[in-house]
C-alpha cells in the first residue's frame, strides 16, 4: 500500500481464524513500515487487538533519513526553521549556531558527509530550491509550522528517483480529515530576556574593533549582539469541506526579529540593526475523486524582508548593506490512483515563482562610492553593486508503480524548466579600496549606474531545462534479503537569449548573440543497495549501498559565459608620491576621481570564458555500509561508514597567462610584516584573459566518515535521538564549489592547495529528547558539542607592499586547518504544561536557549595584520522565550 504519512491501524481477517489487529503503525514518507500479524484458529468474532509499536527498522530500504512529525517538532525547543531543527541530526553540520531563532532569517549552509552544494529543498518530493548558481540553496524558507512532517534525507540509499544526492529537506503537506481540527501558537522574547555572555578578554577585543568615528561619537559604547525582540505567532485549521470527499487545511505564520550585529557600527556610534520579518501561508485542498483516487492542490506563499543584510566583508555600517526582500510562491497539483491491484499512478505538477531583490538602503544616494578597507575588512557608504533576480521554475514528476510478487517496480519521468530574469546596477560603478584608511586601489564595474529606481530593465535571462527518466526495482529474492536496483538517465541543457550591454563610464555598449548548449550534458547514473534482515524478525539489518549522482548544474554553467555578468577590474589609486600625476589621490580628499585612476587590469567578461570541447558532467559517488539493531525499549542503534567522492569537477585555467610567465618576488607585506614570495604577472600580459573551463582532477574531493546513532521512539514516557559523527573531507581549498572552482590553476600564488575543505568538522556529538513528567508536564532538550571550523590564514599583498600587474593578491601562508575555531557547545531546554478541557488543549511553555550561556567564537579575521584574530562573531548569550500552544 502507498499511504500518506501518519499513524494507522492494520486488521487482518481470514475465514476460520481469529481476526488480528495492530494499532499505531507509524508510516513516514519514503519508508516502508513492517507489520507482522499472527492469525490463530478461531472465529472472526474472536478478535485479537495488539496495542504496540511496529518495528522501528525499515528492512526494505537503505535510505538514511530522520523524520520529525508535527507533534515531535512541537515538543522540542528548536522548531523554528528547518536549519535549527536539523541540528539534532548527528551527520549534519550547519554553518551557523542558532540561539532561539537568532539565525532563522538567513539560511545556514548544511554539510552532510562532506557535501554542501548538492542539497535540495522539496515539498512532497517536488524541488523548490532557488535557481541561483547550481540551485541548492533556499529562497523559499520552508516553515515547519506549515507542514505535517519534516523529513531529512542524508543519503539516497540506492534510490534513482531523486536527481540530487546531498541533504534533502523534504516537507510533507498537511491533509485535512473528517474532523475539524485547529490550533494557534505564540512564542517570543524581548530585550530583557537575553543575557550577556562574553568574558573580559573578549570584551577587550570587541572594544578594540570599534571604529574611531563610532567611539568618538559614543565614548560609552558597549559592544554586544543583543536581541531586541523576537516573536512568532501562527494559526492553523484543517477539516472537511464535504465529508468523506473533500478536505482542506490552512496555516498562517508571522515571524519578527530585531537584533544588533556584533562588531558592526555606524559613524554616529550606534550599532547596526538587523531587522527581519517574514510571513508564510500554506493552503491545501484534497478531493477523494473515487474510493481510491485522490487529487490535491497546495499553495505556499511567503514574504521575507531583511532590512540590513550584509552584502560583503566581515563588517559593514547600515548604509553599506542590502535591503533584501523576497516573495516566493509555490503551486502544486498532485494526483494518485491505483489501477487494478498491481498498478499505482502518481502525477505531480509544480509552479515556483520568486523575486529576490538585493537593493540599496534608502540613505544611499546617486554617485555614492562604495568604500572597503582591506585591513579592517569593513564596508562603508554603499555597496559596489546591487541586483534583482526574478526566478521561474515549472516541473512535472510522474511515475507508475507495478507490484508483482517479489518485485515492486517504479517507472518515472521528471521535467524541470527554470530560469531567471536578472538586473544589476551600481550607484557609482566604483569601489574604493583602502588599507587602514589609506588609498590602495579602485575597482570599477561593468553594470549600469543609477539610483533613480531599484528596478531597471532586465539585463539577461539564463535558462536551463532538465529531463530525467528512472526505473527502480525493489526486489525481494528471499524473505531476508531486499535489493533496490535503480537506474536514472538525465539531461540538462542551458541557454541565454540574445542580449545587449548598455554603455557605461567604464565599458562600451555591445550586443551579443544567443548562447546555447551551456551545458548540454547527458548522463546515466546507477544506484543500488542491499538490505539483509539478519534474523528475519525486522530487528537487525545490514545495509550497503552504492550511488552515483550527476552534480546539480541549474544555471551555473550558462551564467559563467554570460556576457553581462557582473565583473570588475582593478586600477591603482594610492597616496601620491612626489611628482606622481596618475594612479593616486591627486587632491588628497580620499575619494577617487576619474582622472586619478591608474591603468585597468582588464575585465574578465563572460565572453572571455569558454568550455573545453570534451567537458563532462561532474559526478559524485557515495558508498555506505550500516548495521542497525533494535534493542528492548523501542531503541535502535546504528553504526555506519560513508565514503563520498566528487570527480570531474569543473575548474579554470587562464591559458592566456601561462604558469611560467609569472615572476617570483620576495616581499615583506606592509601590514603584517610577513615575509612572502608573491608571483607577479608578466607586464606584457596585463589584462589578458582566456579562461578555459574543464574537468580537472586537481579539484577531486574525498570524504571518509563514521556515524553512530541511537534512536528511541516515545515509550515509557520518554524518547531520544542522538549520536556521534567522525570524518574528514579533503580536496582543493580554493574550490568553493565542486562544479565552480573559480581559482586559476595557472596562478602560482594559490599555495597549500590540498587540504581540509569546507566546514570540515572531525568530530561532533548531538542529542535531543523528550521526557514526560507527572501532571502532564513535559521536559525536552537538545544538546550539541563539536569541533570548530578550520581557519585559512592569509596575507593580502596590495599596492602599499608592491605594485603587481594583476593587482592585489591574497596568499595562503599555512595549511588550512593548522588552526581552528574553538569547540562549540550548546544546550537548549523546553518545559511545557498541558491542560486538556473538553477536547481542547492549552499548553504554556518556557524555552531556554544556550542554557549554560556559552560564548564560543564563531568567526574571526584570519588575515595577518593589525586586525588578525579580531573576533567577528560569537555564540549569542542565553535567551528565555515564553510561549503558548492551543489546539482543538
Amino acid at each position: 500500500l502507498r499511504l500518506v504519512p501518519g499513524a494507522y491501524t492494520v486488521k487482518a481477517e481470514i475465514e476460520g481464524f481469529r481476526a488480528a489487529t495492530q494499532e499505531n503503525i507509524v508510516v513516514n514518507a519514503d519508508a516502508t513500515a513492517r507489520v507482522d500479524l499472527k492469525l490463530e484458529i478461531g472465529t472472526l468474532q474472536e478478535g485479537v487487538t495488539v496495542t504496540g509499536e511496529s518495528p522501528l527498522l525499515d528492512t526494505t530500504s537503505a535510505l538514511k533519513q530522520t523524520v520529525l512529525s508535527r507533534e515531535v517538532l512541537d515538543s522540542l525547543p528548536n522548531r523554528i526553521d528547518v536549519w535549527s531543527v536539523a541540528r539534532v541530526i548527528p551527520s549534519v553540520v550547519l554553518s551557523k549556531v542558532d540561539v532561539g531563532g537568532s539565525e532563522s532569517f538567513l539560511q545556514s549552509t548544511a554539510t552532510v558527509h562532506g557535501s554542501n552544494d548538492e542539497n535540495g529543498f522539496l515539498i512532497d518530493g517536488m524541488d523548490v530550491s532557488n535557481l541561483d548558481g547550481n540551485g541548492t540553496g533556499a529562497v523559499l524558507y520552508l516553515d515547519p509550522y506549515a507542514f505535517q512532517e519534516t523529513n531529512y534525507q542524508t543519503s539516497g540509499g540506492g534510490t534513482a528517483i531523486s536527481s540530487k544526492g546531498g541533504l534533502l529537506f523534504n516537507m510533507v503537506t498537511r491533509t485535512g480529515t473528517n474532523q475539524l481540527h485547529g490550533g494557534a501558537m505564540f512564542s517570543g522574547a524581548n530585550h530583557g530576556m537575553g543575557s550577556a555572555n562574553y568574558s573580559d578578554a573578549v570584551r577587550t577585543q570587541l572594544l578594540a574593533g570599534i571604529p574611531d568615528l563610532a567611539r568618538a561619537a559614543n565614548p560609552n559604547i558597549v559592544p554586544g549582539a543583543d536581541i531586541l525582540k523576537i516573536y512568532d505567532v501562527g494559526a492553523w485549521l484543517a477539516g472537511p469541506v464535504v465529508r468523506d470527499r473533500i478536505w482542506f487545511s490552512f496555516s498562517a505564520h508571522d515571524q519578527r526579529l530585531d537584533q544588533y550585529l556584533l562588531g558592526n557600527y555606524n559613524p554616529d556610534g550606534t550599532q547596526v540593526l538587523d531587522d527581519n520579518l517574514m510571513w508564510t501561508t500554506a493552503a491545501k485542498v484534497a478531493w477523494q475523486v473515487t474510493r481510491t483516487a485522490q487529487l490535491s492542490y497546495f499553495d505556499n506563499l511567503q514574504y521575507k524582508l531583511i532590512g540590513h543584510r550584509n552584502g560583503g566583508g566581515t563588517f559593514a555600517e547600515s548604509r553599506a548593506r542590502n535591503l533584501n526582500d523576497k516573495y516566493p510562491d509555490v503551486h502544486q497539483v498532485k494526483f494518485t490512483s491505483p489501477i487494478g491491484s498491481r498498478f499505482v499512478v502518481d502525477a505531480s505538477w509544480s509552479r515556483f515563482r520568486a523575486d529576490d531583490m538585493f537593493g540599496q538602503e534608502p540613505e544611499v544616494k546617486a554617485g555614492d562610492i562604495s568604500h572597503f578597507d582591506a585591513v579592517t575588512n569593513a564596508y562603508t557608504v554603499a555597496l559596489p553593486t546591487y541586483r534583482d533576480n526574478a526566478m521561474f521554475r515549472d516541473q512535472v514528476l510522474t511515475s507508475i508503480g507495478y507490484f508483482t510478487g517479489r518485485h515492486d517496480i517504479r517507472f518515472g519521468y521528471q521535467f524541470i524548466d527554470g530560469g531567471e530574469k536578472s538586473s544589476n546596477w551600481s550607484t557609482s560603478g566604483m569601489r574604493a579600496v583602502y588599507r587602514n584608511g589609506r588609498p590602495d586601489s579602485v575597482n570599477t564595474y561593468n553594470v549600469p549606474i543609477t539610483s533613480t529606481s531599484t528596478r531597471i530593465p532586465v539585463a539577461f535571462e539564463p535558462w536551463a531545462r532538465d529531463h530525467g527518466v528512472f526505473i527502480q526495482d525493489k526486489w525481494t529474492p528471499t524473505r531476508k534479503l531486499t535489493l533496490n536496483l535503480g537506474l536514472r538517465f538525465e539531461t540538462t541543457y542551458g541557454w541565454l537569449p540574445a542580449t545587449c550591454r548598455p554603455s557605461t563610464t567604464f565599458v562600451e555598449g555591445q550586443c551579443f548573440p544567443e548562447i546555447t548548449g551551456a551545458p548540454d550534458f547527458k548522463g546515466i547514473v546507477p544506484r543500488v543497495s542491499a538490505v539483509y534482515d539478519v534474523f528475519g524478525d525486522g530487528k537487525t539489518a545490514v545495509k550497503v549501498s552504492a550511488s552515483r549522482y550527476d552534480q546539480p548544474i541549474t544555471l551555473s554553467n550558462v551564467q559563467r559565459v554570460n556576457p553581462l555578468g557582473t565583473v570588475n577590474d582593478t586600477r591603482a589609486w594610492t597616496v601620491c608620491a612626489a611628482g606622481q600625476t596618475s594612479g593616486c589621490d591627486l587632491n588628497g580628499d580620499l575619494i577617487p576621481q576619474l582622472n586619478e585612476l591608474g591603468v585597468s587590469t582588464g575585465f574578465a567578461f563572460g565572453t572571455n570564458n569558454r568550455y573545453a570541447a570534451n567537458l563532462k558532467w561532474p559526478a559524485s559517488n557515495e558508498y555506505n555500509i550500516e548495521v542497525q539493531r533494535q534493542i528492548p525499549g523501542n531503541v535502535v542503534v546504528s553504526v555506519g561508514y560513508t565514503r563520498r567522492e566528487t570527480r570531474r569537477n569543473i575548474g579554470v585555467k587562464n591559458v592566456a597567462v601561462p604558469l611560467e610567465s609569472y615572476i617570483p618576488l620576495q616581499a615583506t607585506e606592509a601590514n603584517s610584516g610577513r615575509q612572502v614570495t608573491v608571483y607577479n604577472q608578466s607586464p606584457a600580459l596585463r589584462g589578458k584573459t582566456d579562461y578555459l573551463w574543464n574537468n580537472y582532477s586537481d579539484f577531486d574531493t574525498n570524504f571518509n566518515g563514521t556515524d553512530i546513532t541511537v534512536t528511541k521512539r516515545l515509550s515509557d514516557r520518554w524518547s531520544m535521538n542522538g549520536g556521534a559523527s567522525f570524518g574528514k573531507t579533503v580536496g582543493d581549498i580554493y574550490a568553493t564549489s565542486t562544479n565552480n572552482a573559480q581559482v586559476d590553476l595557472n596562478n602560482p600564488n594559490n599555495a597549500f592547495r590540498p587540504g581540509v575543505i569546507g566546514n570540515d568538522v572531525p568530530w561532533s556529538y548531538r542529542m535531543s529528547g523528550v521526557y514526560e513528567l507527572p501532571y502532564h508536564v513535559s521536559l525536552s532538550g537538545t544538546a550539541q558539542y563539536y569541533q570548530g571550523f578550520p581557519d585559512t590564514t592569509t596575507v593580502s599583498v596590495g599596492n602599499n607592499t608592491v605594485a603587481l600587474t594583476q593587482g592585489t593578491q591574497t596568499l595562503t601562508v599555512e595549511p588550512r586547518g593548522a588552526t581552528r575555531l574553538p569547540p562549540v557547545k550548546s544546550l537548549d531546554v523546553s518545559v511545557r504544561k498541558n491542560w486538556k478541557i473538553a477536547g481542547k488543549s492549552f499548553e504554556p511553555r518556557i524555552d531556554l536557549y544556550n542554557l549554560t550561556n556559552d560564548a564560543a567564537v564563531l568567526g574571526r579575521i584570519t588575515q595577518l595584520g593589525p586586525t588578525y584574530l579580531r573576533i567577528s562573531n560569537i555564540q549569542r548569550g542565553r535567551l528565555i522565550k515564553l510561549g503558548v500552544n492551543v489546539e482543538f
